[in-house]
Protein backbone atom coordinates (compact mmCIF):
# COMPACT_ATOMS: atom_id res chain seq x y z
CA UNK A 1 0.00 0.00 0.00
CA UNK A 2 1.19 3.53 -0.77
CA UNK A 3 2.07 5.11 2.75
CA UNK A 4 1.03 8.85 1.19
CA UNK A 5 -2.37 10.03 0.67
CA UNK A 6 -4.75 9.01 -1.83
CA UNK A 7 -5.27 10.88 -4.90
CA UNK A 8 -8.04 13.17 -5.18
CA UNK A 9 -10.99 12.99 -7.74
CA UNK A 10 -9.82 16.37 -8.75
CA UNK A 11 -5.88 15.15 -9.34
CA UNK A 12 -7.13 11.64 -11.35
CA UNK A 13 -9.06 13.48 -13.48
CA UNK A 14 -6.34 15.91 -14.71
CA UNK A 15 -3.94 12.81 -15.01
CA UNK A 16 -6.31 10.66 -16.90
CA UNK A 17 -6.57 14.40 -18.83
CA UNK A 18 -3.16 14.74 -19.43
CA UNK A 19 -2.57 11.00 -21.08
CA UNK A 20 -5.68 11.25 -23.39
CA UNK A 21 -4.31 14.68 -24.76
CA UNK A 22 -0.71 13.16 -25.04
CA UNK A 23 -2.85 10.34 -27.01
CA UNK A 24 -4.62 12.80 -28.88
CA UNK A 25 -1.49 14.49 -29.74
CA UNK A 26 0.13 11.23 -30.64
CA UNK A 27 -2.76 10.46 -33.05
CA UNK A 28 -2.78 13.70 -34.40
CA UNK A 29 0.82 13.60 -35.62
CA UNK A 30 0.59 10.38 -37.07
CA UNK A 31 -2.65 11.16 -39.08
CA UNK A 32 -0.48 14.91 -40.18
CA UNK A 33 2.84 12.33 -40.74
CA UNK A 34 0.32 10.61 -42.82
CA UNK A 35 -1.54 13.24 -44.99
CA UNK A 36 1.74 14.69 -45.46
CA UNK A 37 3.48 11.31 -46.85
CA UNK A 38 0.41 9.28 -48.55
CA UNK A 39 1.51 10.68 -51.71
CA UNK A 40 5.22 9.49 -51.25
CA UNK A 41 5.62 7.36 -54.17
CA UNK A 42 3.85 9.67 -56.53
CA UNK A 43 5.92 12.53 -55.57
CA UNK A 44 9.16 10.86 -56.31
CA UNK A 45 8.13 9.46 -59.53
CA UNK A 46 7.21 12.67 -60.46
CA UNK A 47 10.65 13.94 -59.19
CA UNK A 48 12.56 11.47 -60.92
CA UNK A 49 10.47 12.51 -64.39
CA UNK A 50 11.37 15.74 -63.59
CA UNK A 51 15.32 14.98 -63.41
CA UNK A 52 15.16 13.32 -67.04
CA UNK A 53 13.32 16.29 -68.37
CA UNK A 54 16.08 18.64 -66.62
CA UNK A 55 18.80 16.32 -68.13
CA UNK A 56 17.32 16.85 -71.56
CA UNK A 57 16.99 20.03 -70.92
CA UNK A 58 20.68 20.77 -69.91
CA UNK A 59 21.88 18.62 -72.30
CA UNK A 60 20.03 20.68 -75.23
CA UNK A 61 21.09 23.75 -74.03
CA UNK A 62 24.42 22.43 -74.05
CA UNK A 63 24.43 21.36 -77.45
CA UNK A 64 23.29 25.14 -78.68
CA UNK A 65 26.13 26.44 -76.92
CA UNK A 66 28.58 23.94 -78.37
CA UNK A 67 26.90 24.36 -81.83
CA UNK A 68 27.04 27.97 -81.87
CA UNK A 69 30.49 28.38 -80.98
CA UNK A 70 31.62 25.78 -83.75
CA UNK A 71 29.84 28.26 -86.33
CA UNK A 72 32.04 30.52 -84.50
CA UNK A 73 28.96 32.97 -84.27
CA UNK A 74 30.74 35.83 -83.39
CA UNK A 75 28.95 36.59 -80.26
CA UNK A 76 30.00 33.41 -78.47
CA UNK A 77 33.78 33.06 -79.34
CA UNK A 78 36.27 34.52 -77.01
CA UNK A 79 33.49 35.97 -75.09
CA UNK A 80 34.22 35.67 -71.44
CA UNK A 81 30.18 34.37 -71.07
CA UNK A 82 31.08 31.44 -72.28
CA UNK A 83 32.96 30.27 -69.24
CA UNK A 84 29.83 31.99 -66.97
CA UNK A 85 27.82 29.31 -69.90
CA UNK A 86 30.29 26.47 -68.98
CA UNK A 87 30.30 27.07 -65.42
CA UNK A 88 26.20 27.14 -64.41
CA UNK A 89 26.10 24.02 -67.13
CA UNK A 90 28.79 21.56 -65.02
CA UNK A 91 26.94 23.07 -61.71
CA UNK A 92 23.47 22.14 -63.13
CA UNK A 93 24.61 18.49 -64.20
CA UNK A 94 26.15 18.06 -60.42
CA UNK A 95 23.50 19.30 -59.00
CA UNK A 96 20.81 16.87 -61.18
CA UNK A 97 23.40 14.31 -60.45
CA UNK A 98 23.27 14.67 -56.65
CA UNK A 99 19.80 14.93 -56.69
CA UNK A 100 19.09 11.98 -58.35
CA UNK A 101 21.88 9.75 -56.17
CA UNK A 102 19.26 11.61 -53.00
CA UNK A 103 16.11 10.34 -54.85
CA UNK A 104 17.61 7.06 -55.43
CA UNK A 105 18.41 6.83 -51.61
CA UNK A 106 14.76 7.41 -50.73
CA UNK A 107 13.37 4.38 -49.65
CA UNK A 108 10.29 4.73 -47.31
CA UNK A 109 7.82 7.85 -46.48
CA UNK A 110 9.99 8.72 -43.51
CA UNK A 111 12.72 9.20 -45.68
CA UNK A 112 10.48 11.44 -48.21
CA UNK A 113 9.32 13.16 -45.46
CA UNK A 114 13.01 13.85 -44.05
CA UNK A 115 14.30 14.80 -47.57
CA UNK A 116 11.16 16.58 -48.92
CA UNK A 117 12.10 20.26 -48.54
CA UNK A 118 15.68 19.39 -49.81
CA UNK A 119 14.21 18.04 -52.85
CA UNK A 120 12.15 21.18 -53.37
CA UNK A 121 14.93 23.92 -52.55
CA UNK A 122 17.70 21.95 -54.70
CA UNK A 123 14.60 21.88 -57.88
CA UNK A 124 14.24 25.43 -57.34
CA UNK A 125 17.83 26.26 -58.13
CA UNK A 126 18.00 24.17 -60.47
CA UNK A 127 14.40 26.08 -62.41
CA UNK A 128 16.66 29.22 -61.64
CA UNK A 129 19.92 28.51 -63.39
CA UNK A 130 17.74 26.91 -66.39
CA UNK A 131 15.35 29.75 -66.71
CA UNK A 132 19.27 31.94 -66.68
CA UNK A 133 20.45 30.00 -69.36
CA UNK A 134 17.11 30.25 -71.40
CA UNK A 135 17.24 33.69 -71.26
CA UNK A 136 21.17 33.67 -72.55
CA UNK A 137 20.37 31.67 -75.44
CA UNK A 138 17.61 33.50 -76.03
CA UNK A 139 20.04 36.80 -76.03
CA UNK A 140 22.41 34.70 -78.23
CA UNK A 141 19.43 33.95 -80.28
CA UNK A 142 18.33 37.73 -80.81
CA UNK A 143 21.61 38.76 -81.78
CA UNK A 144 22.39 36.29 -84.12
CA UNK A 145 18.68 37.05 -85.56
CA UNK A 146 19.57 40.90 -85.96
CA UNK A 147 23.32 40.39 -87.57
CA UNK A 148 21.66 38.14 -90.17
CA UNK A 149 18.98 40.87 -90.82
CA UNK A 150 22.17 43.33 -91.22
CA UNK A 151 23.44 40.47 -93.75
CA UNK A 152 20.32 40.47 -95.58
CA UNK A 153 19.94 44.13 -95.90
CA UNK A 154 23.79 44.05 -97.65
CA UNK A 155 22.79 41.22 -99.95
CA UNK A 156 19.76 43.14 -101.02
CA UNK A 157 21.81 46.33 -101.17
CA UNK A 158 23.78 44.66 -103.31
CA UNK A 159 21.38 42.89 -105.74
CA UNK A 160 19.92 46.49 -106.00
CA UNK A 161 23.24 47.52 -107.50
CA UNK A 162 23.78 44.87 -109.22
CA UNK A 163 20.40 45.34 -111.03
CA UNK A 164 21.15 49.24 -111.87
CA UNK A 165 24.96 47.99 -113.48
CA UNK A 166 23.21 45.87 -114.94
CA UNK A 167 20.30 48.07 -116.33
CA UNK A 168 22.87 50.50 -117.49
CA UNK A 169 25.40 47.81 -119.26
CA UNK A 170 22.87 46.15 -121.10
CA UNK A 171 20.16 47.65 -123.72
CA UNK A 172 16.29 47.61 -123.09
CA UNK A 173 15.29 45.24 -126.37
Amino acid sequence: MADGPADSPLSTTGNVIGILTFALAVVSFLAAFYAITHNAPDEIEDYKMSLRDREVHIQKIRDYFDEADRYADGQLEGNPIKDVIDSILADLEARRQKMEEVIGSVNGRLQWWYRRQDMVVAMARVENQLQYLSTLQLTFLLLKMKRQTGQLDDIEGDIRDLKLALATVLPRA
